[in-house]
């Protein structure tokens, strides 16, 4: 496993095996030489003990991306990010808890808040529990969080919505509305294509694999949404997908366009992931019981929908008065019998 120079590389590589070269990471010759060193001990007992746990970090990380069935675009990022670092760490080194607290403040140093370290120590932990299940390792370790309380959802009120639709591009405001009429979120309804609506059943749906909670989820169309995919249908005839921009479908709503209609809305900060709580807290709002909120926006625990449970004051007051009855029985019976 000899060391040597790459081209252009000021770093020292070492060749594993006919095909795999490695960088050491390192332009010092001693350094190189004990990264050398160390990793033939693994590779030595990964293939002569069976020593599951030295399988590297990277080889564990791309296991669960193809095992997956979603696109994890988010964890890839937070993985790409995770790379340079551990890498060529076996598994059960990245398991050590003075590693994972090291790229907490890793994390932290790159300028992240609070919850969006927390947010790659969740990724790093699904890893690790896969690595648990392939018997990598034999626990995974407890993950520190910041747990910053989670901030009240955001919604606009109809009104502040109407300023909004004035200031948007005409394909984004079709988006928005369809957005507040589906509680759909931006992925699946970007990926949303005319093979999978249903004009006349009223009702359209979006595969597993395009769905955050993994499952296929039908929805109904109601008259709004339905007015509005009439209007893309005549804005472009042609194409797959439901929802495009000169012929071409939009990825991404939460463009800049969006978010300079938003300041000049006079709403700044709001990001298209708030018109999907605008749409549910109407529809609380409205009558619409936690329960079939659950379902209409595929929320995936009840503690999801309970965010929205303060904008039913009068449910919440008529459980209240059931309360105080059910209370009021109690103590009559007890009365009765002294």
């Amino acid at each position: 496993m000899p060391l040597y120079r790459r081209p252009g590389s000021p770093h020292w590589w070492v060749r594993i095996g006919r095909k795999t070269r490695q960088s050491t990471g390192t332009a010092d010759r001693k350094a190189a030489e004990e990264f050398e060193t160390v990793l033939q001990q693994r590779l030595w007992r990964r293939d002569k003990l069976g020593d599951r746990g030295a399988v590297p970090w990277k080889e564990a990380q791309q296991r669960w991306l193809t095992d997956s069935r979603k696109s994890r675009k988010r964890d890839r990022e937070i993985l790409a990010w995770l790379s340079p670092k551990i890498d060529e760490y076996p598994v059960s080194s990245v398991a050590d808890p003075d590693v994972i607290e090291e790229l907490r403040k890793d994390g932290l140093a790159e300028g992240w808040s609070h919850s969006t370290v927390d947010r790659a120590m969740r990724t790093l932990r699904a890893v690790l529990k896969k690595c648990v299940a392939w018997r990598y390792l034999e626990s995974c370790p407890p993950i520190p969080m910041y747990g910053e309380p989670e901030a009240e959802p955001r919604f606009l009120t109809p009104e502040e919505f109407q300023r909004l639709r004035r200031e948007l591009p005409r394909h984004l405001e079709r988006a928005a509305r369809f957005a507040v009429f589906t509680l759909l979120r931006m992925r699946a309804q970007s990926s949303l294509t005319w093979d999978r609506v249903d004009i006349k059943g009223r009702k359209a749906w979006v595969p597993s694999s395009q769905m955050k909670a993994g499952r296929t989820f039908s929805f109904p169309l109601t008259e709004e949404s339905i007015a509005v995919l009439k209007e893309c249908r005549a804005s472009h005839p042609q194409g797959l997908h439901v929802f495009q921009y000169e012929k071409k479908p939009i990825d991404n709503f939460n463009t800049a366009a969006f978010r300079k209609a938003s300041q000049r809305a006079g709403l700044p900060g709001l990001r298209w992931h708030d018109l999907r709580h605008t749409g549910a807290s109407w529809a609380v709002q409205n009558g619409v019981t936690l329960p079939e909120l659950m379902v209409l926006g595929d929320w995936k625990s009840y503690r999801m929908v309970l965010r929205y449970a303060h904008l039913a004051p009068s449910n919440a007051v008529e459980a209240a008065r059931k309360v105080a009855q059910m209370s009021h029985t109690a103590s009559s019976r007890k009365r009765k019998k002294a």
